[in-house]
């Protein structure tokens, strides 16, 4: 019986797309409060991808560790991090995400991208914000710290986190995701 990563390395050793084999996806996500969480669990149901949480001591949820937060974003203060043991380039796409800080990406996303372990040549990129903060400068900031190109982006209110609006935008990034994948991310 070959394991779940052994079944990822074969089909990866194919030269060709093959049209019938799902898309192997993992998404790898920070969220302080869980907006972000709750977004990444629905991306994974609609993807049936792996999920993997980022994860920092420093700013759980609570008043002084949210100020601590805003003032490590503005100073750019890279916390440590804990991740689970995975192989992200042992996927078809690798979506990243996490939630907008003082208009840049949260700090421990920041971190984790400053030292990314290997990822697949595509990358999808989705993040949450209050509303305050446009996250145009986030995606920027986040594609800048990557070698490989950004396949589609999702930026979502927490509002519509919360109220439940946001699943309608997931599900069709999810869609333009599957479809890319089909013709060959050809972009």
């Amino acid at each position: 019986m070959t394991s779940h990563l052994e079944q990822k390395n074969q089909h990866h050793s194919r030269t060709t797309m093959d049209a019938e084999r799902p898309l192997q996806v993992l998404i790898i996500y920070y969220s302080r409060t869980g907006t972000t969480k709750k977004l990444a669990k629905a991306l994974a149901e609609m993807l049936n991808a792996d999920l993997a949480e980022i994860r920092c001591d420093r700013y759980r949820p609570g008043m002084f560790r949210y100020l601590r937060a805003g003032y490590d974003s503005v100073r750019i203060k890279l916390p440590p991090l804990r991740f689970p043991p995975m192989v992200p380039r042992d996927y078809d796409l690798v979506l990243i995400g996490g939630p907008v800080w003082t208009s840049y990406p949260a700090l421990p996303l920041r971190s984790f991208l400053a030292h990314p372990p290997g990822l697949p040549p595509r990358i999808g990129l989705f993040l949450t914000y209050g509303g305050h903060s446009d996250p145009v400068v986030a995606f920027e900031t986040m594609a800048a710290s990557l070698s490989q190109p950004v396949a589609e982006r999702l930026a979502v209110k927490a509002q519509h986190v919360a109220d439940g609006s946001y699943v309608t935008a997931a599900r069709a990034f999810a869609e333009v995701l599957t479809k890319v994948y089909r013709d060959g991310f050809k972009v």
